[in-house]
Protein backbone atom coordinates (compact mmCIF):
# COMPACT_ATOMS: atom_id res chain seq x y z
CA UNK A 1 0.00 0.00 0.00
CA UNK A 2 3.06 2.31 0.91
CA UNK A 3 4.45 1.95 -2.63
CA UNK A 4 0.83 2.44 -4.26
CA UNK A 5 0.39 5.67 -2.28
CA UNK A 6 3.82 6.71 -3.37
CA UNK A 7 3.37 5.90 -6.80
CA UNK A 8 0.64 7.89 -6.58
CA UNK A 9 1.87 11.37 -5.26
CA UNK A 10 4.87 11.17 -7.87
CA UNK A 11 2.14 10.96 -10.55
CA UNK A 12 0.28 13.37 -9.16
CA UNK A 13 3.53 16.04 -8.99
CA UNK A 14 4.97 15.14 -11.88
CA UNK A 15 1.90 15.37 -13.85
CA UNK A 16 1.23 18.99 -12.11
CA UNK A 17 4.85 20.09 -12.56
CA UNK A 18 3.94 19.19 -16.59
CA UNK A 19 0.91 21.09 -16.12
CA UNK A 20 2.22 24.14 -14.56
CA UNK A 21 5.81 24.65 -16.80
CA UNK A 22 3.72 23.64 -20.34
CA UNK A 23 1.03 26.30 -19.05
CA UNK A 24 3.46 29.04 -19.00
CA UNK A 25 3.32 29.94 -23.27
CA UNK A 26 7.09 29.86 -23.31
CA UNK A 27 9.47 28.65 -25.86
CA UNK A 28 10.95 25.59 -24.02
CA UNK A 29 14.47 24.91 -25.49
CA UNK A 30 15.27 22.24 -23.16
CA UNK A 31 13.54 20.16 -20.34
CA UNK A 32 15.04 17.17 -18.64
CA UNK A 33 13.96 15.83 -15.44
CA UNK A 34 16.55 13.42 -13.30
CA UNK A 35 14.93 10.86 -11.02
CA UNK A 36 16.72 9.46 -8.22
CA UNK A 37 16.04 5.98 -6.81
CA UNK A 38 14.49 5.98 -3.49
CA UNK A 39 14.84 9.58 -2.96
CA UNK A 40 18.64 8.96 -2.29
CA UNK A 41 21.06 11.53 -3.94
CA UNK A 42 24.30 10.48 -3.54
CA UNK A 43 27.15 12.82 -2.28
CA UNK A 44 29.52 11.37 -5.85
CA UNK A 45 26.12 11.48 -7.91
CA UNK A 46 26.60 13.99 -10.67
CA UNK A 47 23.35 15.43 -12.63
CA UNK A 48 24.41 15.55 -15.70
CA UNK A 49 22.20 16.91 -19.08
CA UNK A 50 24.40 17.90 -22.26
CA UNK A 51 23.18 19.84 -24.88
CA UNK A 52 23.99 21.35 -28.32
CA UNK A 53 22.62 24.46 -29.40
CA UNK A 54 20.70 24.76 -32.71
CA UNK A 55 20.04 28.71 -32.89
CA UNK A 56 22.60 30.63 -31.22
CA UNK A 57 21.53 34.14 -32.24
CA UNK A 58 18.04 33.57 -29.75
CA UNK A 59 19.43 34.03 -26.21
CA UNK A 60 17.92 31.61 -23.22
CA UNK A 61 16.98 32.03 -19.38
CA UNK A 62 18.40 29.16 -17.57
CA UNK A 63 16.97 27.51 -14.14
CA UNK A 64 16.56 24.39 -12.62
CA UNK A 65 14.52 23.02 -10.59
CA UNK A 66 14.26 20.70 -7.37
CA UNK A 67 11.31 18.60 -6.49
CA UNK A 68 11.20 17.55 -2.92
CA UNK A 69 9.24 15.86 0.12
CA UNK A 70 8.48 17.61 3.06
CA UNK A 71 10.17 15.10 5.03
CA UNK A 72 13.38 16.25 3.80
CA UNK A 73 15.41 16.84 6.91
CA UNK A 74 16.95 20.35 6.45
CA UNK A 75 15.65 23.41 5.40
CA UNK A 76 18.41 23.81 2.57
CA UNK A 77 20.25 22.23 0.13
CA UNK A 78 23.82 23.37 -1.16
CA UNK A 79 24.61 22.81 -5.17
CA UNK A 80 27.52 22.77 -7.04
CA UNK A 81 26.74 23.85 -10.50
CA UNK A 82 29.00 24.13 -13.76
CA UNK A 83 28.10 24.43 -17.68
CA UNK A 84 31.48 23.20 -19.87
CA UNK A 85 31.97 23.10 -23.30
CA UNK A 86 34.88 21.50 -25.33
CA UNK A 87 36.51 24.55 -24.52
CA UNK A 88 36.73 24.18 -20.60
CA UNK A 89 34.41 25.52 -17.39
CA UNK A 90 32.44 28.18 -19.01
CA UNK A 91 30.21 29.22 -16.18
CA UNK A 92 30.46 27.77 -12.19
CA UNK A 93 28.88 28.11 -9.01
CA UNK A 94 27.65 27.32 -5.42
CA UNK A 95 24.48 27.82 -4.36
CA UNK A 96 22.52 27.77 -1.10
CA UNK A 97 19.27 26.71 -1.78
CA UNK A 98 16.14 28.05 0.67
CA UNK A 99 14.21 24.96 0.73
CA UNK A 100 11.82 26.27 3.91
CA UNK A 101 11.13 30.04 5.30
CA UNK A 102 13.27 30.82 8.68
CA UNK A 103 9.71 29.55 10.55
CA UNK A 104 9.70 25.95 8.70
CA UNK A 105 7.30 26.51 5.97
CA UNK A 106 8.73 25.05 2.80
CA UNK A 107 9.00 27.31 -0.05
CA UNK A 108 8.38 26.33 -3.58
CA UNK A 109 4.31 24.77 -4.94
CA UNK A 110 2.82 21.39 -4.45
CA UNK A 111 -0.88 20.37 -2.63
CA UNK A 112 0.65 17.37 -0.95
CA UNK A 113 4.17 16.32 0.54
CA UNK A 114 6.38 16.77 -2.73
CA UNK A 115 7.10 20.51 -3.36
CA UNK A 116 8.80 22.07 -6.35
CA UNK A 117 10.89 25.21 -6.25
CA UNK A 118 12.27 26.72 -9.44
CA UNK A 119 16.12 28.06 -8.97
CA UNK A 120 17.24 30.12 -11.81
CA UNK A 121 21.06 29.43 -13.29
CA UNK A 122 23.18 32.68 -13.98
CA UNK A 123 22.01 36.69 -13.63
CA UNK A 124 20.26 36.63 -16.97
CA UNK A 125 19.35 35.43 -20.60
CA UNK A 126 22.55 33.85 -22.47
CA UNK A 127 23.67 32.75 -26.19
CA UNK A 128 25.73 29.96 -26.56
CA UNK A 129 27.71 29.46 -29.44
CA UNK A 130 26.31 27.02 -32.88
CA UNK A 131 28.50 23.69 -33.04
CA UNK A 132 29.12 23.78 -29.97
CA UNK A 133 28.52 20.73 -26.81
CA UNK A 134 27.60 21.91 -23.68
CA UNK A 135 27.27 19.51 -20.37
CA UNK A 136 25.41 21.19 -16.84
CA UNK A 137 26.48 19.42 -14.10
CA UNK A 138 24.95 19.74 -10.46
CA UNK A 139 26.08 17.71 -7.92
CA UNK A 140 24.66 18.62 -4.24
CA UNK A 141 27.34 19.89 -1.54
CA UNK A 142 25.47 18.87 2.12
CA UNK A 143 27.93 16.50 4.31
CA UNK A 144 25.35 14.01 4.00
CA UNK A 145 26.74 10.42 2.44
CA UNK A 146 23.27 9.96 1.10
CA UNK A 147 20.65 12.62 0.79
CA UNK A 148 17.24 11.55 1.08
CA UNK A 149 14.00 13.36 0.11
CA UNK A 150 14.90 14.90 -2.86
CA UNK A 151 12.76 13.10 -5.39
CA UNK A 152 13.56 15.03 -8.67
CA UNK A 153 16.41 17.98 -10.43
CA UNK A 154 14.78 19.30 -13.39
CA UNK A 155 17.07 21.82 -15.60
CA UNK A 156 14.44 24.17 -17.92
CA UNK A 157 16.09 26.31 -20.40
CA UNK A 158 13.42 28.80 -22.21
CA UNK A 159 14.07 31.55 -25.06
CA UNK A 160 14.22 34.70 -23.91
CA UNK A 161 12.49 36.18 -26.92
CA UNK A 162 9.21 34.56 -29.18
Amino acid sequence: MIGLKARLVRLVGASTVALLLGSCGTDVVLDELITFEQMQWHMDSTVSVSWEPKESDKPVFMSMYIRHFTDYPYNNIYLFRSIESTEGVEYSDTVNVALADDLGAWNGSGMSSLKTLAIPIGKGAVRFRDDERYTLKITQGMRDTLLIGIQDIGIRFEAAEK
